[in-house]
């Protein structure tokens, strides 16, 4: 599952062996009761779920860590073939399906949603990062910058600093760019070490990528799957001291 794409249709299989088996009773001569649908029992526990996990979203999930590997080490093996092949002139992000591609790229290539979803540039020295194409702004829903004007074509974030330190040059930046994006671009804290730009993942706090945020990405898209309210009732529930039979049958 962490490099090969199961077919839905296997997924669904192998989840129905598995509420076959949790709504089974004792007898083996008479018929289970299915009491709720398995995507609900997939929610979070503090979501009214009981945090059963989906097969098809987690296989993405964890083919995610590999296009994350290809997008932040494009110097191992594997990153140098795929990129000579697939996206010589970009990156994992804009990287197309092809034709006729390798099986393990079309299954890694199924996750490009989830890793373009968290991934973020991280300003360092500004030398690696396009203006234009990267997502760099700490912009939840749109991280690109929306300005168009002629003298940001192929330039690099670094043209955006002072020329005797590294500030941003506000003339430039008031010249160049519309109120939403000099907004987002006076919002980043530059850093005066003289590190590298590099890639981020906005789903954890650390920024590194981890297959828990991605799953709980692809969840909280189809519904609330956790839930930020700790006063909740399932979150109560959860902490009775009752039989865990019974927890789980409220």
């Amino acid at each position: 599952m962490s490099v090969v794409l199961l077919p839905v249709e296997t997924c669904k299989a192998l989840e129905g062996i598995m509420a076959k088996l949790w709504w089974k009773t004792g007898s083996s001569t008479t018929r289970s009761i299915t009491w709720m649908r398995w995507g609900r029992m997939c929610r979070h526990k503090h979501a009214g779920g009981l945090g059963f996990q989906s097969f098809h979203d987690f296989n993405l999930s964890l083919l995610g860590k590999q296009g994350w590997q290809l997008l932040t080490n494009e110097s191992s093996l594997i990153g140098k073939v795929f990129k000579a092949r697939y996206y010589p002139n970009g990156t994992f992000l804009d990287a197309r399906l092809g034709n006729n591609p390798n099986f393990v790229w079309g299954s890694v290539h199924e996750a490009q949603s989830i890793v373009r979803a968290g991934a973020r540039r991280t300003v360092g020295d500004g030398f690696t990062i396009s203006i234009l194409h990267d997502p760099w702004l700490p912009c939840p829903v749109n991280p690109y910058v929306h300005s168009d004007h002629p003298g940001l074509q192929d330039k690099t974030v670094h043209s955006l600093f002072r020329l005797d330190d590294k500030v941003w040059d506000m003339e430039i930046i008031n010249d160049l760019f519309s109120a939403r994006d000099r907004a987002l671009i006076t919002s980043i804290q530059l850093s005066s070490n003289n590190h590298s730009d590099c890639w981020s993942w906005r789903f954890e706090n650390s920024g590194l990528f981890t297959v828990k945020s991605a799953y709980r990405f692809l969840e909280n898209l189809k519904y609330d799957w956790v839930g930020d309210d700790n006063t909740s009732f399932w979150r109560k529930m959860w902490t009775l001291k009752i039989p865990p039979k019974v927890s789980n049958f409220i």
